[in-house]
């Protein structure tokens, strides 16, 4: 197996163009509504299969029928559905996102089987032979963060695999010292600068990127939105900033899962971490280009023909 995907996986109920509640009407007419899969770890599991790569979720379900919906169309996407983890009374996690008719969105999502995840629910994956990990969504698995993730990490770094790992939204307030256990484990460190900034006290990437270094992270990439990233390696002691494409987006859900695919696989084909960044930045401008936080279908030859037309 390529990549391994642990985190969020959700059924995702989308409307668009939504404006500001201040103008909305009892009853009103908007141009489309779909019922869609999400979450960081299925977004990211998508995006690697859709570029040829074996990937799986790790997440937890409920067994309801928005779980089965999730598995299926995780299926008809080419992911590896073997390790998703049924929940006894517990709803597969569900969110409604309101997009604007600029692409930005807003999300109402409810605690659901996702967030019930366990160390018990990975032990079935230390058999297999893995070449990445990816902790799509580090604070919302609060009970395997609490008990087992250290210890899962610590035996898939003796096995050689890459750990990389993003950051969801900090509900329980736990701030630096929630991941400060696990960051020497992670290889590649990949969050978005909204979630840094507040959590190491800086003002900048380049000053929240020495903090995660300081704790033991090698490699750290600061996604900046439209602005492309921020990455700094402290083996090789480079860093810079990577800019994104200028595109007029449709939907910005999942550019930042996308573009942490697109970077994985350009790790595990051998690049180095700016040449990786290059292509993930270019690749999640154009991932925002579909609506949904996994739509389109983003091959190798889909991409390398945008970014041809695209790129300079």
């Amino acid at each position: 197996m390529d990549v391994l995907c642990i985190g969020m996986d959700v059924v995702d109920i989308m409307a668009t163009p939504v404006g500001k509640n201040e103008d909305w009407l009892e009853k009103q007419r908007i141009s489309d509504i779909q019922i869609r899969i999400g979450g960081d770890a299925v977004n990211q599991a998508i995006r690697l299969a859709d570029l040829g790569l074996h990937a799986a979720v790790v997440g937890g379900i409920g067994e309801d029928q928005n779980g089965d919906f999730l598995r299926n169309a995780l299926v008809k996407r080419g992911v590896d559905t073997r390790f998703l983890a049924p929940k006894k009374d517990v709803s597969t996690g569900t969110s409604l996102v309101l997009v604007d008719a600029k692409g930005e969105r807003h999300t109402f999502s409810v605690r659901g089987a996702h967030s019930c995840l366990t160390r018990e629910d990975l032990e079935c994956t230390l058999t297999e032979d893995i070449r990445a990990v990816s902790l799509a969504s580090l604070f919302s698995m609060p009970f395997l963060e609490k008990d087992g993730l250290f210890e899962y990490l610590t035996e898939m770094k003796k096995k050689g695999v890459i750990v990389l790992g993003d950051l969801a939204y900090d509900k329980e307030r736990l701030g630096l010292d929630g991941i400060r256990k696990v960051l020497p484990l992670i290889d590649y460190f990949l969050p978005s600068l909204y979630d840094v900034l507040g959590m190491t006290g800086t003002k900048t990437p380049e000053e929240a990127a020495r903090v995660y270094h300081e704790n033991g992270t090698a490699h750290v990439i600061i996604k900046c939105g439209e602005k492309g990233c921020y990455y700094s390696s402290r083996e090789s002691g480079r860093s810079g900033y990577v800019p994104a494409v200028k595109v007029q987006p449709a939907d910005t859900t999942g550019a930042g899962d996308c573009m942490n695919a697109l970077f994985i696989s350009r790790i595990l084909a051998g690049d180095d971490v700016e040449a990786a960044c290059r292509y993930a930045c270019a690749g999640a401008s154009c991932s925002t280009l579909f609506l949904g936080a996994n739509g389109g279908e983003l091959t190798p030859a889909y991409l390398k023909e945008w970014m041809d037309g695209h790129c300079r």
